[in-house]
């Protein structure tokens, strides 16, 4: 039987095509303007003076001080909250480890700008917490400064960073800490000799996506950190490209260090996760320990706590701001005028809800689909191409969001463009794609790496071509991946708020720039009605997709 002839020549371009026209072209023009501040003009003069006005900017220092601090903290602070939870999931006999697991999740279904929009609510002068239990100011001072803004994206993202040390815990094997322990060694000995090393891999990676995800972030730093008098990279960039006079080759300049911290993080992870892997083998032995009546109690106590913070206390406020019409002396006034004036033909909140869904709905079909099928060529490519492939994308998936959308902004904005997409509801779907094309490609190539090739060969050798190879062998393994890709994509396509600022066309709003405006205009109410509208959509779009896999899961 001739071996498997791969996706071919056409299916390369194609490959290179997608890739290119998402990440490679936009980046690429973002670099060039960087260096050739005219370069959109036609001009290629002043060479690197958008570095030389960088370098000359009045408080560049704190800028990249704050924002490596504040990612730094942020992961910190993340693994301190998440890695416990993953050693009781993984290694204690905790009763209720799904509700425990489905309290990590919560967080992660909500943007971490709705959070500190939340958390402003409740911790505001004359908010939430005045009226209910009355905050101390040391407290309020403290929370409008580095400590609260940090805890704020921390709770937002410590479910990653769980989820991950649970994989990890479950993966190691015991017989090491058992022969390490008969050969006279402390427990302390053994977590620090054995145990650390062969976590540390995975709790570097979900470090990594936490302090990239941070360091990249608009929405907290916007809401919170202007109010924390925090000045941050992504926050100025943003007021470059919008604010008049604009600044396009100084924010430019300015997405290219911050694109820098990002590749030099990945690149140092990458190492440190290459020799750590080296120290040990992973087997899938797991040996759980009983914490006893005690134990249960502050294992819940802990998790219920976090709940709380991350969950509860935010949706808590969220839920009333959007319920409330105004705080009298003697009570709330509780309505449903927000969500009516939200629904009523014509509004504003319905036409940004709608243009949300559509967006959200073609992005994240095309996504699943080119996801997946640049899984394949790149699983299936033998050439060196494939590392280029691969290289390109995964860009999408470590660069910080706001340079992606300068990028596109730049790119197709460009006099050299003979189709006008920018400035239309295409450009925001394109923005979309690019942003997350990266995450439905690690779905697909996840499972591509556990598709046994012999089934294509068997395929060809029966006289089947490559697309038909494609469509009824591939696709068919592929489907529960894509499928998971699309809700993925799907969610964070409804609450995605940077790229939809910097691209919308004028008079078109979204979910997230509808909550983003509304708070800033002062009406909160209308702005937290839309933030549960948007939560509780996402919310039953994700049951219902579990609810079918469970019932093809009990079916097959």
């Amino acid at each position: 039987m001739s071996p498997h002839r791969g996706p071919g020549r056409f299916g390369v371009i194609t490959a290179f095509l997608l890739l290119g026209t998402a990440a490679g072209y936009p980046l690429t023009v973002l670099c060039l303007q960087a260096v050739f501040p005219h370069l959109l003009s036609g001009g290629f003069g002043e060479i690197f003076q958008p570095f030389t006005e960088m370098i000359h900017t009045e408080g560049l220092g704190q800028l990249m001080g704050n924002s490596l601090a504040w990612a730094g903290a942020t992961t910190l602070l993340a693994w301190m909250l998440g890695i416990p939870c993953g050693w009781f999931l993984a290694r204690t006999r905790l009763p209720g480890k799904g509700l425990a697991r489905l309290t990590l999740l919560a967080p992660v279904m909500t943007p971490p700008y709705v959070g500190a929009l939340c958390y402003i609510l409740i911790f505001q002068t004359r908010g939430f917490g005045d009226r209910i239990l009355g905050i101390p100011e040391p407290i309020r001072e403290a929370f409008f400064g580095f400590g609260g803004i940090t805890l704020v994206m921390a709770l937002s993202s410590f479910g990653y960073v769980a989820l991950a040390a649970e994989t990890a815990f479950c993966a190691l094997p015991p017989r090491l800490g058992d022969a390490a322990r008969q050969l006279g060694a402390t427990r302390r000995t053994v977590a620090y000799r054995v145990v650390f090393p062969l976590l540390l891999p995975a709790i570097l990676n979900a470090g990594i996506l936490v302090f990239l995800d941070t360091l990249s972030n608009f929405g907290v730093p916007a809401v919170l950190g202007t109010r924390a008098d925090l000045p941050l990279l992504p926050a100025e960039i943003f007021r470059l490209v919008t604010s008049w006079p604009l600044n396009l080759p100084l924010a430019t300049a300015l997405s290219s260090l911050l694109c820098l911290f990002a590749l030099a993080s990945v690149a140092a992870t990458r190492r440190l996760t290459r020799e750590a892997n080296g120290k040990g083998e992973r087997v899938f032995q797991i040996r759980r320990i009983s914490l006893g009546l005690w134990g249960n109690v502050w294992a819940w106590l802990w998790f219920g706590l976090l709940f709380i913070c991350s969950t509860g206390l935010p949706y808590t406020a969220m839920l009333c701001m959007s319920l409330i019409e105004n705080w009298q002396e003697s009570g709330p006034t509780w309505t449903f005028n927000h969500y009516n004036a939200l629904f009523r033909a014509g509004s504003g909140g319905r036409d940004a809800l709608t243009n949300s869904l559509r967006l959200s709905l073609g992005a994240a079909t095309l996504c699943a689909g080119a996801g997946g099928y640049l899984a394949y060529v790149i699983s299936r490519t033998r050439s060196h191409t494939r590392h280029l492939l691969d290289a390109l994308g995964t860009l999408p998936r470590v660069l910080p969001k706001i340079i992606l959308a300068v990028g596109l902004i730049l790119a197709w904005n460009a006099p050299w463009i003979p189709l006008r997409i920018y400035g239309t509801p295409a450009m925001l779907l394109l923005a979309y794609i690019s942003i997350y094309i990266s995450d439905a490609l690690n779905f697909g190539a996840a499972s591509m790496s556990r598709m046994n090739q012999g089934l294509e060969t068997a395929a060809e050798s029966l006289g089947a071509g490559r697309l038909r190879v494609f469509i009824q062998v591939v696709l068919p393994h592929l489907a529960p991946a894509l499928g998971a890709a699309w809700l993925m994509t799907f969610i964070v396509c409804m609450r995605e708020l940077v790229a939809s600022l910097l691209l919308l066309p004028p008079g078109m709003q979204t979910t997230a720039t509808f909550v983003f405006n509304q708070f800033e205009q002062g009406d909160l109410a209308a702005a937290m009605a839309m933030a549960t509208v948007t939560i509780g959509l996402t919310t039953v779009v994700l049951i219902l997709f579990q609810s079918i896999s469970f019932f093809r899961t009990k079916d097959s």
